[in-house]
């Protein structure tokens, strides 16, 4: 028993020197890639300069789109920015917000694109059902654009209808783009927000660098950020998300108790012990933004990858149930900044 206790406790010096020595190292790579550039930013003070930072105004207008889709699995961009992924047959009854996307008055983009529901029907209803590998006369999309006062009741009754949209068809009736594995619509709508924002704006076209480079990049990005959450390192996360989270607590004018939850759900998906992250090793590179955004996402269609990005753990729930988390990170590239110094977290 004593040979067990002094062997222990010289794994734990070990392991402890180790920690140490990997900390300095992350800490270096993290300045390396542009993750550190909110230096003054830590765990403890993270929410209170978020909720600082958010402007508050007479009137909040928040922007919500209402879906409804049948016959098909879809994506919803707002001026180029992934706002919605459905790939159920079901429909999400709640209005989805797209603030998200929206960084200023004025004319808006929303884009959808169509898949087939491939093996959809045949994992709900049975093996009776074929793979659907087209789009069929029967899909369909309806999209509402809803605005609420965020200083509201938030109720039905206080929907302002935007616009609506629905699918087009051909002179029979059927789906315009039936019998085909594809298809991608957009159209425009109006909206005032009290802010003005640049956002991932003043960034440089992606597609006409280096592309072998950008790509090498971007997994800089990603490798080192699994490291922030292999070391449960709260500080670096808070640096590192604070110039997203800023756009985003704007956006939708949150509250201190909503920057809390935020942090604390964070907090929740570092400090899990025994993650196993999933190899980067089978992904694309898909642009948004105009150009201007890089994410690496998962090529593979089938569940749970689907859509995702390629940051991506699995862990124990309750030491019981199989679970996963992951996060499509969108980088971009500053005007006046060299790709060889690497990317940031889009703002």
């Amino acid at each position: 028993m004593k040979h067990f206790i002094i062997l222990f406790s010289l794994l734990g010096l070990i392991a402890c020197k180790q920690e140490n020595k990997e900390k300095v190292t992350l800490e270096d790579t993290l300045e390396k890639i542009n993750i550190m550039q909110n230096p003054d930013i830590n765990n403890q003070n993270f929410v209170s300069k978020l909720t600082k930072n958010v402007k508050h105004y007479p009137k909040e207008p928040i922007y919500y789109m209402r879906l409804g889709k049948s016959n098909c699995v879809i994506e919803v961009l707002v001026n180029d920015l992934p706002i919605h992924e459905d790939y159920e047959l079901s429909n999400v009854a709640t209005p989805i917000r797209i603030n998200r996307g929206i960084l200023k008055s004025g004319k808006q983009k929303l884009t959808y694109r169509l898949y087939p529901t491939g093996d959809l029907m045949k994992e709900s209803y049975g093996d009776d059902y074929d793979t659907v590998t087209t789009l069929t006369d029967l899909t369909s999309v309806n999209i509402k654009i809803i605005q609420m006062d965020n200083k509201g009741e938030k109720k039905l009754k206080d929907e302002v209808v935007v616009m609506q949209h629905k699918s087009l068809n051909d002179e029979n009736g059927n789906f315009i783009a039936s019998g085909k594995p594809y298809y991608e619509y957009t159209f425009e709508f109006e909206a005032e927000v009290p802010y003005e924002l640049e956002g991932w704006t003043k960034g440089q076209d992606l597609t006409k660098l280096d592309q072998e480079l950008l790509e090498k990049k971007a997994l800089e990005f990603h490798n080192v950020y699994q490291k922030i959450y292999k070391n449960q390192d709260a500080d670096a996360l808070a640096k590192s998300n604070f110039g997203l989270e800023s756009i985003i607590s704007q956006v939708y004018y949150k509250s201190e108790t909503e920057n809390t939850n935020l942090w604390d759900e964070y907090l929740t998906f570092l400090k899990i012990k025994n993650k196993k992250f999933k190899e980067i090793n089978d992904y694309k590179s898909n642009f948004y933004g105009d150009g201007k955004i890089i994410a690496l996402k998962q090529k593979s269609l089938e569940y749970p990858y689907r859509g995702l990005g390629v940051f991506f753990f699995e862990y124990l729930d309750n030491e019981t149930v199989e679970s996963y988390y992951s996060l499509s990170i969108y980088l971009y590239l500053p005007k006046g900044k060299n790709l060889e110094d690497g990317l940031y977290m889009i703002e």
